[in-house]
């Protein structure tokens, strides 16, 4: 049962990983082609329709919060969660930052040594930079669902279902309430969207807490909170295109109906404990390399086989979900691997030495 339930998720990050490159490699067509090549109003319906990169972001939000909360065990926990998630993303994260260095330099266009510093954080923000790469915006949202998540444990509240559900409400209103009064009461407030995107993340936990714990109405709970979170997206969609954020895109549409995908997928592959698939099982088990190292490597290719618009394109877009698959594989295999094994030798070790000088 637990296999069949690790390979499904794999499955699904496949999944997820595959939309976001598809995703870019559809933008970049777009940009560089024009409307009488042939490929351009295939492609341009696609993207008008569904945002394919916010459902795989929105897929990877429900796993993480479905799956990572759960690995908060073990003898002293928090400090075993840190130190495996640190070793889970920056070593692979450190090298997609140096090869974003080189790209850009090769491009005459060198990063700032504190933008590259502040980006090694994982939290550039804080430092007020920029991502090197807008693509990688996600991973502080992944970062302080982490730290969240750590400190509900700390008060053992991580795993009762209704905070968890009051906490998820909380922080859709975070954002929506902003918006509701700049737009509506002319109120100049902050607004951020942190908020709307954890709460994915928390609803994928309250999915795992219900089917685990067999929770008397979880369903009709977790079906109001996503109501609401398209409700709360909807009303916001006017502001981001107002101020041209990215939140959304060309037009809410894409951006709902991706949400409404991702959630129809992610509730049937819990429920059936599909996909099973190895070859989809092996793209999810790198599928943070994929999305740390697709952008990257079809910039390479697009020096030979740029996107166009024309026919050809279907061995440009081939030739770079082939070359992302390799360099992933081969991060997974020398970074992403290597680093998770030596965490736990770390740490196994490190409390094998305690217990023994212990009186």
């Amino acid at each position: 049962m637990e296999a069949k339930r690790l390979s499904n998720i794999d499955g699904l990050r496949a999944i997820a990983a595959l939309s976001v490159f598809f995703q870019h490699w559809f933008g970049d067509m777009l940009r560089h082609s024009d409307s009488a090549k042939p490929l351009y109003q295939p492609v341009l319906a696609i993207v008008e329709n569904i945002d394919l990169g916010r459902f795989g972001v929105v897929l990877f939000f429900f796993i993480s919060g479905f799956v990572v909360p759960f690995s908060i065990k073990g003898e002293t926990p928090l400090v075993r969660f840190a130190v495996s998630r640190f070793f889970r993303l920056y070593p692979a994260m450190w090298m997609a930052i140096a090869a974003l260095v080189i790209l850009f330099w090769s491009q005459g266009n060198p990063a700032e040594l504190s933008s590259v510093l502040a980006n090694l954080t994982m939290v550039p923000v804080v430092f007020g930079k920029q991502w090197l790469s807008n693509i990688y915006w996600t991973l502080f949202v992944e970062l302080l669902f982490y730290f969240l998540i750590a400190m509900l444990f700390w008060m053992r509240l991580v795993f009762n279902f209704r905070t968890i559900f009051f906490f998820s409400l909380f922080l859709v209103f975070s954002t929506v309430v902003p918006v509701l009064l700049r737009t509506h009461f002319g109120i100049n407030v902050p607004v951020q969207y942190l908020g709307m995107h954890l709460s994915f993340l928390f609803c994928g936990l309250l999915v795992r807490l219900a089917v685990t714990e067999k929770i008397k109405n979880a369903f009709w709970a977790i079906a109001f909170l996503f109501c609401l979170q398209m409700v709360a997206i909807a009303a916001v969609a006017d502001f981001s295109l107002s101020r041209g954020d990215g939140f959304v895109g060309l037009s809410v549409m894409p951006v709902l109906v991706a949400y409404l995908l991702a959630a129809a997928v992610f509730v049937l592959s819990v429920a059936s404990r599909r996909p099973q698939s190895p070859t989809l099982s092996f793209v999810g088990q790198i599928s943070y390399s994929i999305y740390l190292f697709h952008w990257i490597a079809a910039q390479i290719v697009y020096l030979v086989f740029p996107p166009t618009g024309n026919w050809l394109d279907f061995l440009s877009i081939t030739i770079s979900l082939a070359a992302t698959i390799v360099v992933s594989w081969a991060v997974y295999t020398v970074v992403e691997k290597p680093m998770i094994d030596f965490a736990k030798y770390i740490m196994d070790r490190g409390f094998r030495l305690i217990r023994q000088r212990a009186p």
